[in-house]
């Protein structure tokens, strides 16, 4: 038996706390490898019965992102790729600043300073 999820429509009912927690358990600070550059890459994967909530998060952080469906192994997911390097410097870094703990804290920190010491790598490619 289905249960039905309440999703409100405020987005700024989600405190950024709360999007902080869904983040230690559930988000990835990463690198990918993308024409031959490494690219920091901020991840949030669930089930896709949370669309909703995804959308919620991506309004209340101001992401313009779209929320990906996709199915593997049978499992339905819902994921949510944040790339553009101004979102990431401008909303995701600041919105993650003292607000994660244990390993998760220690993950964004290494993804935060390996991105500030490529930073300067990044703009110098951009004008070659």
């Amino acid at each position: 038996m289905g249960t039905s999820l309440d999703y409100t429509t405020d987005s700024d009912s989600l405190s950024l706390d709360f999007i902080a927690g869904l983040i230690a358990g559930e988000g990835t600070f990463m690198w990918i490898n993308q024409n031959g550059q490494e690219v920091p890459v901020f991840q949030l994967k669930m089930h896709a019965d949370e669309k909703p909530l995804f959308e919620l998060i991506k309004k209340r952080l101001g992401l313009k992102e779209k929320v990906h469906e996709y199915t593997h192994q049978n499992r339905h997911y819902v994921l949510l790729l944040v790339r553009k390097r101004s979102v990431i410097e401008n909303v995701i870094i600041p919105l993650f600043e003292g607000r994660l703990f244990g390993t998760k804290k220690g993950q964004f920190e290494r993804w935060r300073d390996i991105y500030f010491q490529k930073k300067l790598s990044f703009i110098y490619n951009q004008h070659t």
